[in-house]
Formats: C-alpha cells, structure tokens, sequence
C-alpha cells in the first residue's frame, strides 16, 4: 500500500468516525425515543381505556400519545446533541494537538466511539507531556526564544525572551509583536525582520540590531528569524520562530566602548542621561579603568559635539608650567615666553575640556580654575585683559577627593564645584563578565595594528585572565594582550605567553594529620571560608558548563541541581555560560 492509498484510508477512517459523532448518535437517540413513545402509548392505551370508548375517542387518544412521543423523541434529540457538543469539540482539539505534535499520527481504528475517545485522549496525554518537557528545556536555553501565529501574534517565549523584553507570558500572549515592542523607534528594525519573515516566508539573520525595553534600557541584539511550518506539510506556513541572543558588542551610543557587565551598564546608562546637558561632571576611579574614554562619550554626545574637545593631564605637566597651559600667557610673562599664546580654556571655548588628574592640581591653580567656572572668563599669565569663555568641564582622578579635601589638600569649594554629577567607574575586577569581550577587542586591534591574523585565547589563558586581580585594570589587559601576542608562536595564545604575574600558583603539598600528602592549591591566608567556598562553587559551575558544551539543562544535571537554581548561582557569580560554548 503506499502513501497516498494509506493517507486515503486513514483520512476516510476520521471523516467516518466524525459522521458517526455528529449524526448516528443523535439518529439513535431519535430512535430511542420514538421506541420509548410507542411503548407509551401502548401502556396509555391498556391502562387507560375507556370502559366504553367510542372510535373518536380511541382515536384521539391515540393521537395525543404518538403527537407526545413524537415531541419526546424530539426533545431528546435535541438533548443529546447538546450533550455530546463538549465531547465533539473535546475530540478535535485533541486531534488537533496530535496534528501539531506527530507528523504522522496513527490512524484510528477504534471499534466503538467510547474506544476512539479513549485513543485520542490518550494521544493528546502523550502530547501535552511533550509539550511540557519542552518548556522546560526552553527555559534553560541561554537564548530568547519567541513564536509568532501567522498573524504575527505571540504564541509563546522562553524565560530568556521575556527577561529580554521584560515582559511576562500573560500579558505577551495574543498580542502582536507592533503592540509588545512599543511605540520606540530604536526597535523598528526588529519588527521590520519578523515583519519580512512573515511576508515573505524566508529565513533573515541580522546582528547589531539595536533594541529598547520598557525600562528605557538599550543593547545591541544578534536576531534569527526563520518560517515555522507545520510537520512535513512544507506549503502550510502557521508562523514564525525567532531566537534573540546579546550581541557581543556595545550599547548603539557607544560603539566605541566595549562592555556589558551591569556594574559597567548602569555607568554609560548614567553617561547617556548626563551626557545632554551642559553640567559639569566628575569621573571617579582607579587607573586605568577608562575615564578618558568615558569623558570622550561625554562630549560626543553632547550638544557640543561638533566643537572643540581639548583634554589635560594635569599631573604630567610641572606646576610652573600648568597654570601656562590652562589659561595661556602674554609675551615675556616669564623666561621662555618669547610670543603670545592661548591657553586650554581659550581653545575649548563653546566646547568641552577635560581636566585629567584634578586631584593632582596645586591649591593655587585650583583657585583659579574656580575663577573661571564661577565666572566663565580667564585672564592670561602676564596679562590684564579679562576673556569670557563658554567651557564645559570633565574633571577626573583617581584619587578619593573627598578625603583630600579633609587632609586639606583640595579646596571644598572646587570639590563642590565639580560634584555636580560624580560617575564612579567600577575597576576591572568587578566587571570580569566584560574581560572575553575586552580580550577579543584588544586582538583585534594589535593583529590590525601589526597587519597579521587575528589571534586567539586558549580556554586555560581565559581562566588565567578571569582569576588574575587586575590592579591595573582595561590599560593593564590591552598591555598584557599585546604582549602575549608578540610573544605567541602559533594562532593561539597560552597561559605561557601571558606576563608572569598571570600565571596560576602550583599545587603545593599538604600533610594531613595520618601523614599523608595531599595537593592543594595555594590560598591567600586571609581568606575567608566563604570566599573559599563561593571561589569552589564557581570554579565548578565552570566546569559542568565547560563539559556540558554551555547547556545550562545538562549542567544542572550534572551537578545534581534544579535547572533555575543553577541560573540564580550563574547570575550570582556572573558566569557566561554563552562563551563557555565555544570552550
């Protein structure tokens, strides 16, 4: 028999068992009925008789039962069609359900209709277990997953799509995916990609597709989406499946930035509501976390933009001469000062200047830098004419300034002055989440710089830049890059290539109290239990996720853990289980 003499027979086997569903049983409770009235009517006539009945009298007797009956068997028709609605509706949703879940469902063969009933229902059991499995693999899978009707309606999304979107499954379900994104225009593209699908039935991809959440958060997305079609019916297009994942990269104002840890987050998220106006603003943090590309960021996207930027390292230049460099000097000001020349302030004039290493500045000099932000005008050295300067200031150090100014070494009134809005830059070891992003950043700017291939960390050099403290922060990193890739014999660099003080202690040998020696790795001796403890947690949870291939499900198996326990412990530990993938 082929295929189509089977698909014949198996879909005249369902019309069969509809036609006896919605009209044998109801012909049968006619006949029932109309059985039931008969045998009325003669029990009527026997037990009712008149002693003397005349023809008419029989006849309307007769008359009035089979007219009753006749009603009854009607009535019970009716009844029995209206209970048996429930159960016919009952059966197709579960054939239904079977259709979506089995691309070939087994025929029924039921011989009786309580039989076909009982199959079906236990189809659809089969099928609603599967369905519930598969949720809950979803949930566990690191990438938003969202399905959209044909009608580019919210069917269903994973755990990962409603903490992207920020949205709960009740209230996404049903609506469109126009009515879900909102009315901001940075998420236009994403719904111009399920829009395309949709209309055209063609799978898309696109990376670096910005996107917008309710809270007002921006981040850039990696976006698949692809034609859902129903089992082996190529031609019966039902919907749309699409897969959301971060996009390695930086927020759409910030291209230049590389960073998506939320410590790092919360600070261009401050950088882009201050960054407008015309305030004055106070980077704070250790050397060599990235303040003058912060205050870059700062400028760009502010209404001075298109002006002048000039920046100042006030501790590289000797205190005689600073003062020169900011607010500029008259010919023979002093020994040296053969000619006129303008100072910074002048040369930032109707744009930003960036005072780097405030902390740094002399008690003398800061009284005149309050000069100019008190009065918006500087005098140059040796001269008497006063200018008026429109100057936006970015101050930063990486000293705590509030404690300079009780040791008195900084004035309080150009402390408040510049405390207008402080950002504090987080140090590199709390943002580690960021370091592969960094790392892969910094190698492709030295294979760009020295013309060669693009290099790569090995899984072992990862972890050694993921334990290490990183006292000198991002400018410690790009250094220690770099010079792992001049001294890298091959496409890939190892903890060997990486500057010494990156290399992971060896096991040392620890006598136990029998004697014997057992190998442990070196510890600080001011560690806590707990720091030990949460360091053993991670470290494991690394490596199930390492052999597990980054599958959350599997890893949670492995470690003898709740799937959605273990995704609290890696938000916890701000693990990355998506670049442990490629491990």
């Amino acid at each position: 028999m082929d295929q189509k003499e089977e698909t014949f027979l198996r879909g005249s086997a369902e019309e069969h068992l509809r036609l006896r569903l919605i009209i044998i049983i109801p012909v049968i409770f006619i006949l029932v009925s109309l059985s039931v009235g008969l045998i009325a009517m003669t029990l009527t006539q026997w037990v009712f008789r008149p002693p003397q009945p005349t023809s008419r009298d029989l006849l309307l007797l007769r008359l009035g039962i089979v007219g009753s009956s006749l009603f009854a068997g009607l009535l019970g028709a009716l009844l029995a069609y209206s209970i048996t609605k429930p159960v016919r509706k009952a059966i197709f949703e579960a054939e239904k359900m079977i259709r979506y879940a089995k691309a070939d469902p087994v025929p029924i063969t039921a011989a009786n209709e309580v039989g076909a009933l009982s199959a079906l229902f236990d189809q659809a059991f089969v099928s609603f277990v599967e369905v519930v499995q598969a949720r809950e693999m979803l949930d566990g899978i690191n990438e938003g997953i969202i399905a959209l009707d044909k009608d580019g309606r919210v069917a269903g999304m994973n755990l990962r799509a409603r903490q992207t979107l920020e949205v709960s499954l009740a209230d996404a379900r049903q609506q469109s995916l126009q009515e879900l994104l909102g009315p901001a225009p940075a998420n236009g593209l994403l719904l111009g990609i399920a829009e395309g699908v949709l209309r055209e039935e063609q799978e898309r991809g696109h990376n670096r597709v910005p996107f917008r959440s309710p809270s007002g958060r921006e981040r850039l997305l990696s976006v698949k989406a692809a034609p859902l079609r129903l089992g082996n019916e190529l031609r019966e297009f039902i919907g749309v499946i699409m897969t959301l994942s971060e996009y390695p990269g930086s927020p759409p104002q910030f291209p230049e930035i590389v960073g998506q840890s939320e410590p790092f987050t919360e600070v261009l998220d401050l950088v882009a509501k201050v960054a407008p106006s015309d305030s004055t603003v106070l980077l704070m943090g250790e050397s060599g976390t990235g303040k003058e590309i912060i205050a870059d960021a700062v400028h760009r996207l502010s209404r001075r933009g298109e002006k002048p930027f000039v920046k100042l390292n006030c501790a590289a230049i000797p205190e005689g001469l600073l003062e020169s460099e900011l607010f500029g000097h008259e010919r023979g000001a002093f020994t040296g000062a053969t000619g006129k020349k303008p100072g910074k302030f002048e040369l930032a004039d109707a744009g930003t200047i960036f005072l780097d290493e405030i902390g740094d500045m002399s008690p003398s000099t800061q009284a005149k830098v309050l000069r100019v932000l008190q009065e918006k005008e500087v005098t140059p050295l040796g001269g008497t004419q006063v200018k008026q300067v429109d100057v936006r200031i970015i101050a930063a150090t990486n000293k705590d300034l509030l404690q300079e100014v009780r040791a008195g070494r900084f004035r309080e009134d150009l402390f408040h002055r510049l405390n207008v809005m402080t950002i504090s830059i987080p140090p590199l070891r709390e943002r580690k989440s960021d370091i592969p992003f960094l790392a892969d950043h910094f190698l492709a700017v030295v294979a760009k710089k020295s013309q060669h291939e693009k290099k790569s960390l090995s899984r072992s050099a990862m972890d050694c830049l993921l334990s290490y403290s990183w006292p000198g922060n991002v400018r410690e990193l790009e250094n220690a890059i770099e010079r792992a890739c001049l001294l890298s014999n091959g496409s890939v660099i190892q903890p060997e290539d990486l500057p010494p003080a990156f290399t992971p202690p060896k096991p040392v040998a620890i006598a136990d109290a029998n004697g014997l020696e057992a190998k442990t790795d070196r510890l600080e001796t001011k560690a806590s239990l707990n720091d030990t403890l949460e360091a053993l947690e991670k470290e494991l949870i690394i490596q199930a996720l390492k052999k597990c291939k980054g599958v959350q499900v599997e890893a949670a198996k492995l470690l003898g853990l709740n799937h959605k326990n273990l995704w609290h412990k890696i938000r916890k530990h701000k693990i990355e289980p998506g670049y442990l993938k490629e491990g």
